[in-house]
């Protein structure tokens, strides 16, 4: 009986070493993992995750895992300087399926965005070109009658001189004088600051018996040197196609319209033009101004004279 139990117990144990050798015999010739997913990136070392594995793999790769079964898989891609990529896969379980991506560089932020520059100052505005005074006709209406002329003064405030021989008033009709004899004589009106009787504005009516436009009383030259050039008129300061030509008055000038004035430039005679209107002193033209016939030769700057006889 001893006997029979002792090889029970041998034989139940070879039976079991023989069953572990064949397990390990069947381990050793099961096929080695399959190849799901290659991956290939430009340029290569980018990241690879596919689905939720905890296991990450380099580019480029050829992927096989067990956990890779049959099916669609999300493959996702990382590398440094460059934007992550993800993209999905079908894999059959028989042929690998394969992902190739070139990666698209990071764009650099701009350490100084536009927002953040220092706003530029706006440009300065343009200088205008100064206005052309405004013309106006003299406060003055004459009447011609047999024996002279009649004046009619348009009361504006200010004092009034008449440098006339002969000068008849009416009592009944303020305002009104007559000048016997004129023309051939001459009649300079004046008008006076009330304060001051400074002359502000004069008028002359001349052979032709129309009255000139409003001047400023002459002044006599302070520098021997200004007098000496009595045939100059001033300076040409605008040349518009809109307004015209305009020139800056030197002082102590009597001009009338239709005078006939030179151009000149650099000492020499560049146009001739005559006087189309007298315009009253302002801030741009402080003792007057001339508008002539337009001419293509004018430039501004040029020196403007009086024609010669």
């Amino acid at each position: 009986m001893g006997k029979g139990m002792t090889t029970l117990a041998l034989m139940v144990f070879l039976l079991g070493c023989e069953r572990r050798a064949q397990y390990l015999r069947d381990r050793e010739t099961v096929d080695a993992q399959v190849v799901a997913i290659c991956v290939r990136t430009d340029p290569p070392g980018a990241t690879v995750k596919v689905d939720r594995l905890e296991r990450a793999w380099t580019t480029p790769c050829d992927i096989a895992d067990y956990s890779i079964g049959r099916g669609k898989h999300d493959v996702s891609l990382s590398l440094d300087g460059y934007e992550p990529a993800q993209t999905r896969v079908s894999y059959d379980g028989r042929e690998p399926a394969w992902v190739q991506i070139k990666l698209v560089p990071k764009r650099i932020a701009s350490p100084n965005p536009a927002w953040m520059q220092p706003a530029k100052p706006a440009p300065a505005p343009a200088k205008p070109a100064p206005e052309p005074p405004v013309v106006k006709v003299p406060p003055v209406k004459v009447e011609s009658l047999p024996g002279g002329l009649k004046l009619k003064i348009v009361n504006n405030g200010m004092k009034l001189r008449i440098q006339a021989k002969t000068v008849v008033t009416d009592p009944e009709k303020p305002g009104e004088f007559f000048l016997p004899d004129v023309p051939p004589e001459k009649v300079v009106v004046e008008f006076l600051d009330p304060k001051t009787d400074a002359v502000l504005q004069s008028v002359e009516i001349g052979h032709t018996g129309l009255p000139a436009p409003v001047v400023k009383p002459p002044v006599a030259p302070a520098d021997p040197v200004v007098a000496v050039e009595a045939d100059r008129v001033g300076e040409v300061k605008l040349v518009s196609k809109t307004y015209g030509v305009f020139v800056k008055l030197d002082p102590g000038l009597s001009l009338q319209p239709g005078e006939e004035i030179l151009i000149f430039r650099d000492g020499k005679e560049v146009a001739r033009t005559k006087i189309l209107k007298i315009a009253k002193a302002d801030d741009n033209y402080p003792d007057g101004a001339a508008q002539v016939q337009k001419d293509a030769s004018i430039k501004k700057g040029d020196e403007v004279r009086r024609s010669k006889p």
